[in-house]
């Protein structure tokens, strides 16, 4: 299966799983962090993974490995029957990207939108604010953003929500204004 063949079929399993929680009222939140957890438990337990992922092993077996693990473990209905359902189809590999999809999608249902921005300098809790809420009216929704800092832009601003990337730094601009000036050579 390709890579993008993945996502899609990620998204679909968390899709299914973000309806069937909000539609029985359950915690979004609490599932999501069990989905983290768990594919960060099957991803450092490698032998595990290859079990309930092996089409050599029986579908049966898969789930029952699946239920013997986590039979200790208090978790959400609807994530351990995910478990069970991808242990069943082959499928446990995707556990990480349906983690990572159901993250996503449970934002999008808040109306939170992630983003990143990078600056030269540390931003002021005032001016995060004052970005964060820009940001939020010309999106239509709740900003959750990450900030860091690189010397190397100078000044400025990169701002990266999803695939777009906004750069207003000054690194960027000297360098659209060298190209401009080679080109006019």
């Amino acid at each position: 299966m390709t890579a993008g063949g993945s996502v899609v079929l990620a998204e679909r399993y968390a899709r299914a799983l973000l309806d069937v929680v909000l539609e029985k009222k359950m915690d979004a939140k609490q599932v999501g962090g069990e989905l983290t957890e768990l594919s960060e438990f099957f991803a450092a337990q490698e032998k595990l993974s290859e079990v309930v992922s092996s089409p050599t092993v029986t579908s049966e077996k898969r789930v029952a490995v699946v239920n013997g693990v986590l039979a200790n473990q208090s978790l959400v209905s609807c994530t351990l029957n995910l478990l069970r359902l991808l242990a069943a189809r082959e499928r446990m590999s995707l556990l990480p990207l349906v983690s990572e999809q159901y993250g996503r999608l449970l934002l999008d249902h808040q109306g939170i939108q992630p983003g990143r921005v990078t600056s030269a300098r540390p931003l002021t809790a005032d001016q995060q604010k004052r970005l964060s809420e820009s940001l939020g009216g010309a999106l239509g929704k709740t900003m959750e953003l990450t900030y860091e800092t690189d010397a190397e832009l100078l000044g400025g601003l990169v701002i990266r929500i999803g695939n777009l990337v906004y750069d207003a730094s000054v690194t960027a601009q000297l360098k659209r204004f060298k190209e401009k000036a080679l080109a006019s050579f």
